[in-house]
């Protein structure tokens, strides 16, 4: 196997390990535009690191962190629609991305590895940046995972058991603009969301618990990120569009099957 195969396949098995558990707490939430918000704020962050000549992860992930945090106080403070709100920041973002990139004649971005990923481009940089990432994920929510869950259940509940909700919605946000901020190179801004979201919602009718649509969205992950690799390898085709669309077959596979759950 080539190195560049590799390095994608091991990149894409890290990226799913924590795109599967956030993705989930996403999909009970109902928060699924969110993850489409953020990637979209990624460009901003892409535009503002070139300019500030900083790390484009480090910008993207700063940048993801405050749209992330601002949205989630002005919806507790203002009341103001979590729907209008993520609206407002993606499009606002976007436009505002584009704005700084085009003030940088000199820099020359891969808009379309951005908006359609590229995997295959993985270094190994990527690698340990990934596995790094992966590791605060997990470590958080296996650290909070009562706490997220009652909250996502009943956050009265989550009171009475002592959590602070504010805190846990916020600690949320944070993990989902990590993810994202960090996934955009596997699968790109347009794509981010199908592979939060649809592994999750492909697991769910076959899952007992939490835990188990959890596991379940990790191999259905995996299992996408392999497929789309070899339709790549075999038949020349995009690797995150592959990726994605396997994702959505399984999903329209899974509607089909009888419900075991």
């Amino acid at each position: 196997m080539p190195e560049f195969m590799l390095l994608a396949l091991i990149g894409g098995t890290l990226t799913t390990l924590m795109t599967a558990p956030v993705g989930a707490f996403m999909l009970w939430r109902r928060m699924a535009y969110f993850g489409d918000a953020l990637a979209h704020t990624t460009l901003l962050g892409m535009g503002l690191g070139i300019w500030l000549q900083m790390p484009l992860h480090l910008s993207m992930i700063m940048i993801s962190l405050i749209v992330a945090i601002s949205i989630t106080l002005l919806h507790q403070r203002h009341n103001t629609s979590t729907d209008t709100l993520l609206a407002i920041a993606a499009h606002s973002s976007l436009g505002l991305g584009m704005i700084v990139i085009a003030l940088l004649p000199e820099a020359r971005i891969d808009l379309m590895g951005y908006l359609f990923g590229d995997l295959l481009s993985l270094t190994t940089q990527d690698i340990i940046l990934l596995a790094l990432t992966n590791l605060f994920v997990i470590t958080i929510i296996y650290k909070k995972w009562r706490a997220l869950l009652l909250n996502t259940i009943n956050p009265d509940l989550a009171t009475l058991a002592g959590h602070n909700n504010q805190q846990i919605n916020l600690l949320l946000a944070l993990l989902i603009a990590v993810v994202v901020a960090i996934s955009i190179k596997l699968v790109g801004a347009l794509l981010m969301t199908a592979l939060l979201i649809t592994p999750a919602a492909t697991a769910r009718p076959f899952s007992r618990t939490p835990f188990g649509m959890i596991v379940g969205a990790v191999i259905i992950g995996q299992l996408g990120i392999f497929a789309g690799l070899s339709l790549s390898w075999y038949y020349d085709l995009p690797v995150a569009p592959s990726i994605v669309s396997f994702l959505f077959a399984t999903f329209l596979l899974s509607r089909a099957l009888p419900n075991r759950k």
